[in-house]
C-alpha cells in the first residue's frame, strides 16, 4: 500500500468522507478514490483505523466519566467567593464536576453539578461493555490504582476479570 493510500485510509476513518479524505491525502482524481474504496486491502485498513479510533474515543469517554464521578467540587465552590477571577485563576480550577454556571439577574452565581452517581453508572456500563478491557485489564487496574491514590476505592482489586 502506497503512503497516499495509507493516509487516505486514516483520513477516511477519521472524517467518514472518502472524497474529502482523498483531497486531503493528495488524491486528485475522483475515479481513483472510488476505485480505492472498492479494494479489499483499503477497506480492511479503513476498518483497522476506525477500530483504533473507536478505542481512543472509548478510552477518552471513560477518562471523562472517571474525572466527573470522582472530581472534587471545591474548585467550583471557589468561584462563589471570587468576585472577578482572572483568566489564569480560572485555568487552574478543576471544573470537571460542573455541568453549568450561570449569573442570575441579581449578579449572583448559580452552579449546577453533574450527577456523580450517573457518571459512575455510565462508567461502569462502558467498562462492562468493553471486550478489549475484559481481556487486558490494563486500564481498569490503572483506574483502581488512581482511585486508591486519591483515597477512594471504586474498583476492588481482583474484580477486574469480570468487568
Amino acid at each position: 500500500m502506497k503512503p497516499k493510500e495509507k493516509e487516505f485510509c486514516r483520513l477516511t476513518a477519521i472524517c467518514g468522507d472518502p472524497a474529502r479524505a482523498a483531497r486531503e491525502a493528495g488524491i486528485k482524481s475522483a475515479k481513483k478514490w472510488q476505485r480505492l474504496v472498492c479494494r479489499a486491502d483499503i477497506a480492511a485498513e479503513i476498518g483497522r483505523n476506525a477500530e483504533a479510533l473507536r478505542a481512543v474515543y472509548r478510552h477518552t469517554a471513560m477518562c471523562g466519566l472517571y474525572r466527573t464521578a470522582l472530581s472534587n467540587p471545591c474548585d467550583a465552590l471557589k468561584l462563589l467567593y471570587h468576585e472577578d477571577p482572572t483568566d489564569e485563576e480560572l485555568e487552574m480550577l478543576d471544573l470537571s464536576s460542573v455541568a453549568e454556571i450561570k449569573r442570575t439577574k441579581d449578579k449572583s452565581m448559580e452552579i449546577k453539578f453533574f450527577d456523580r452517581v450517573k457518571a459512575a453508572d455510565k462508567l461502569n456500563e462502558l467498562l462492562n461493555s468493553s471486550e478489549e478491557l475484559n481481556s487486558s485489564g490494563g486500564l481498569i487496574e490503572a483506574m483502581r490504582l488512581s482511585a486508591q491514590a486519591l483515597g477512594r476505592s471504586v474498583i476492588p482489586a481482583g474484580d477486574d476479570d469480570g468487568v
